[in-house]
């Protein structure tokens, strides 16, 4: 395992140094190789990732199908929310006052990172838990498909758009920060144009919660679930707290993610046991 999780660190370093944080499907698929052949379990990870994978793969043709029916996003309901929850202020706009100088600093650095993991940290933990035991991974694999197609259905039913939006439109004084594009742009090979919007579930808040829950969830019946629940707290909080300083997501849009999340960890799991599937 000390062997396998080195294969880990090396292939994953050399992925991100290859494709940046943002790494695609496919190539995460051979990033997780790597320790499952030094495990000898290669077929066995690929019979299980590779639908995982394609599956997400589609869910990203999905998003950018529902801004190519739905092009023209609201921008009244959310701000109008915001303002409600925070009594005129927008916290998106108080974060830039507050931090931005005009250039880079380093925890504008750190944000970028932070949202990046958006793309790490899910894939990481569903291999994590295939290792420790497969039908956990399963459950998890299950839920992350669910929470996104519900998501992109969201996109197409209510295409929602983000501060920086609402800010290109004169609605709000806030700026795109100059980092790079937190959208996954070539998630899926560019077959369909990206969503520029995805706003409403913010999914960047709703993968991180669903990790936070399933560690959680997984781990209360043991001595570890005080850790889990004050060391995992920490990603789902630096994930909100960034997409929003980067005018990417109000806060009411990270509640509403949050709320996916459970609502997708409830609804599994019921038909998981329903149905008497291990757990």
């Amino acid at each position: 395992m000390l062997v396998a999780a080195g294969a880990l660190a090396v292939s994953l370093s050399v992925g991100v140094a290859v494709s940046g944080l943002d790494i695609k499907p496919h190539n995460y698929l051979l990033v997780l190789l790597a320790p499952a052949l030094v495990m000898r379990r290669a077929r066995r990870y690929l019979l299980d990732f590779v639908p995982f994978a394609v599956l997400i793969v589609l869910y990203a043709q999905c998003r950018g199908i529902a801004h190519n029916l739905r092009p023209d996003p609201f921008y009244a309901p959310q701000l109008d929310a915001e303002k409600l929850l925070f009594g005129g202020a927008v916290p998106s706009a108080e974060l830039q006052e507050w931090l931005w100088t005009g250039t880079k600093q380093w925890y504008d650095h750190a944000a970028y990172v932070v949202t990046r993991l958006h793309f790490i940290v899910p894939p990481l933990l569903a291999f994590v838990l295939w290792v420790r035991r497969r039908a956990l991974f399963y459950r998890f694999a299950a839920t992350i498909v669910a929470l996104s197609y519900v998501g992109a259905l969201t996109f197409l039913l209510f295409p929602a758009a983000p501060p920086w939006a609402a800010a290109e439109k004169g609605l709000l004084d806030v700026r795109k920060l100059p980092l790079d594009d937190v959208v996954p742009s070539a998630t899926a090979g560019r077959l369909v144009d990206p969503n520029p919007y995805a706003a409403i579930p913010s999914l960047h808040a709703g993968y991180a919660f669903l990790c936070f829950l399933f560690v959680v969830v997984t781990l209360w019946r043991t001595r570890w679930r005080w850790w889990a629940i004050g060391l995992g707290a920490i990603y789902p909080l630096a994930e909100s707290a960034a997409v929003v300083y980067t005018a990417n997501h109000y806060v009411v849009d990270l509640v509403i993610g949050f709320a996916y999340a459970a609502a997708a960890l409830a609804a599994v799991t019921w038909f998981w046991r329903r149905r008497g599937w291990p757990e």
